[in-house]
């Protein structure tokens, strides 16, 4: 057995016990942990570490929760290096209650199971403009979040904002300074004690009702332990990603009068009455997730165009699948499965669904069985006509919002073309004026592609999942049109369930066509320098920018006219040299925001800069010249 879990705070409270010289020593002795055998009983836990040591742990629904409940036989404890090396090594628990991630069940009936645990409940960026600063924080996060008109049209109670508390922003503040603490010491430099230090504010963020920052900061807890042991899940690009969003998070709560839930996040998925609604079945959707679950989900539209989904996700590897396609939907009594759902519709009365139109199923929700409509009859026929390039704006532009307030469908394209034929492993489809190219996920998915692919002139109306970072392509979720359907099928095929057949296409013979080159790069090449030194401060710390000049990049900006990009990494180069330092020249603790302000702005701008450029190259892409 590892190391039993302990809880964010468990870990601080036990380094704070030792004394400065062993907790020196607490990162060169963390390999002493892969050695003991811990075995549990019940609920305890115990290594004996030698004839005389033995560590015991008394755990709380598997978890070690408070640091009295481990105990060490030795002469120092409870202030000796083994309680802090089984709290500093062992794996940090999520408390929150472990619910299915996918169920549609209403936590406000009490009658149901509460809705899933979503510690990643968080908010699309609302930054605000500091004093302090050359640039203004709003100006480089981009737009403020807009109010979803989905959510205005489906009916969706949006709570307005409310006043910051003095504990949330007390909270805040506190995980703002663990955070410029790792930035200021890199990855590389943050040890057990920086880590401890980030985990106990992240229990007070908790505490206080912040729960996306909280969820933030175990992230980045989790990262710095990767990076210390050499794990090669460890990705300083996406630790520098998790530091920008969580600091700007921090600054926005620490200096706004108000915030919304989606900036707050949730403990848990939160269900909003929505009231009667008729639906009707797009299409099913497999799931399978890298976190081990997998499912379907069923997208559906109602009479106003508003998209929303049933999920049926639970534990378990692709076997899932089929089951959960097959399994009866959970929303009332309408006898349908998933499969059926999305051919078919649905009346709902009373019904619920939280910000990102995921349909609740408490018990006061009502639910019949009702005709379906193909994809060329309204009110599905209307996600087809709006334009694609409009369709991929609306894209990029949810990109920008938390998944637990990300409206259903946000990421969704629906094209009408014709088939040209393959594309290296895509199928690629001529629209009336763009080209698009249709890849796929799973096996079942890339036949059905491969069966399209060879019917030149096909019409088909279709439904993918743009991919962001790969211009013009998109993953092919369902598909309709020419095709001679059984009557199992009913008008459109969900690619990762049904299986076309030969027979079902028909079309002229074709020919293999050059594939999309991969793109060079993700990040634009002008604003390369500044991530560079955005990744080495991330992986290596403040001094790491204070050793290396950017003169040269700073003026090479400037010529190319990207002035504002050249003043970012002037700043950063210069705030990251500026120490402070006592009557003897000594530098002194560095406690002042200039460092990591400047930093996070640099952040934000390279961020929108990659963002904005991708969505301009993907509408390239799909749009002939």
């Amino acid at each position: 057995m590892t190391l039993p879990p302990v809880a964010p705070a468990v870990v601080a409270e036990v380094l704070d016990a030792l004394p400065p010289r062993l907790r020196k020593r607490i990162d060169s002795s963390l390999d002493r942990a892969a050695t003991w055998e811990v075995t549990p009983d019940g609920d305890t836990a115990r290594a004996d570490l030698d004839a005389d040591t033995t560590l015991t742990w008394t755990l709380h629904g598997g978890v070690l929760t408070a640091p009295d409940d481990l105990v060490c036989g030795c002469l120092l404890a409870p202030r000796c290096l083994h309680r802090g090396i089984a709290a500093a090594a062992a794996p940090i628990a999520d408390l929150t209650d472990p619910v299915d991630p996918a169920s549609p069940t209403d936590p406000a009936d009490p009658d149901n199971p509460a809705g899933p645990a979503d510690p990643d409940g968080l908010a699309g960026p609302a930054a605000l403009a500091d004093s302090a600063g050359s640039a203004d924080l709003a100006d480089l996060a981009g737009p403020a979040d807009p109010v979803v008109a989905a959510d205005q049209t489906a009916g969706i109670a949006t709570e307005p904002p409310t006043e910051v508390r003095d504990d949330e922003r007390a909270a805040a503040t506190a995980l703002w300074e663990a955070c410029t603490t790792v930035l200021r010491a890199g990855a590389t430099g943050s040890g057990a004690v920086a880590r401890a230090e980030l985990l106990r504010a992240v229990h007070t963020t908790r505490v206080a009702g912040l729960h996306r920052a909280a969820a933030g900061g175990l992230r980045i807890a989790a990262a710095l332990a990767a990076a210390r042991a050499g794990d090669s899940s460890f990705d300083r690009e996406v630790l520098t990603a998790e530091l920008v969003d969580l600091l700007l998070l921090c600054h926005d709560l620490r200096r706004t009068t108000a915030a919304t839930t989606e900036l707050r996040g949730t403990a848990r998925r939160e269900y909003r009455p929505i009231g009667a609604l008729r639906l009707y079945g797009l299409c099913t959707e497999q799931v399978v997730a890298t976190s081990g679950y997998s499912g379907v989900v069923t997208h559906l539209v109602d009479d106003a165009g508003v998209l929303w989904t049933v999920p049926a996700i639970m534990p378990g590897g692709p076997e899932r699948v089929a089951a959960a396609a097959n399994g009866p939907v959970a929303i009332g009594e309408s006898g349908l499965t998933h499969r059926q759902l999305g051919r078919a519709g649905l009346l709902l009365s009373g019904g619920t669904a939280s910000a990102d139109h995921r349909l609740g199923a408490g018990k006061a929700v009502r639910a019949v069985r009702a005709s379906g409509v193909d994809w060329d009859a309204p009110p599905p026929a209307n996600l087809w006509a709006r334009p694609l390039t409009d369709q991929v704006t609306r894209a990029f532009e949810a990109t920008t919002r938390p998944d637990t307030h990300r409206p259903a469908g946000a990421d969704l394209l629906f094209a009408e073309g014709a088939v040209q034929g393959p594309a290296g492993n895509a199928l690629r489809l001529a629209t009336a004026d763009a080209v698009l190219d249709l890849t796929a996920e799973d096996e079942r998915t890339r036949q059905n592609l491969r069966v399209l692919a060879q019917a030149g002139g096909l019409n088909l109306r279709v439904i993918a999942r743009l991919v962001p970072d790969r211009p013009g392509t998109a993953v092919a979720l369902a598909v309709s049109g020419d095709l001679a359907l059984p009557a199992d099928l009913r008008h459109h095929v969900d690619l990762g369930l049904d299986r076309l057949q030969r027979s079902h296409v028909e079309g002229r013979p074709t020919a293999d066509l050059p594939p999309r080159p991969a793109p060079a790069d993700r990040v634009p090449p002008p604003v390369r320098p500044l991530e560079n030194v955005l990744h080495r401060v991330t992986l290596g710390g403040r001094a790491v920018a204070a050793v290396a000049s950017a003169s040269s990049e700073v003026s090479a900006l400037t010529r190319t006219g990207l002035t504002a990009t050249a003043d970012l990494l002037a700043d950063l180069a210069t705030t990251s040299r500026d120490r402070e330092r006592d009557a003897f020249g000594r530098v002194v603790r560095d406690a002042g925001d200039a460092f990591p302000l400047a930093w996070l702005r640099a952040g934000l701008h390279v961020r929108e800069f990659t963002r904005t450029v991708a969505r301009r190259a993907w509408l390239d892409a799909v749009i002939p010249e």
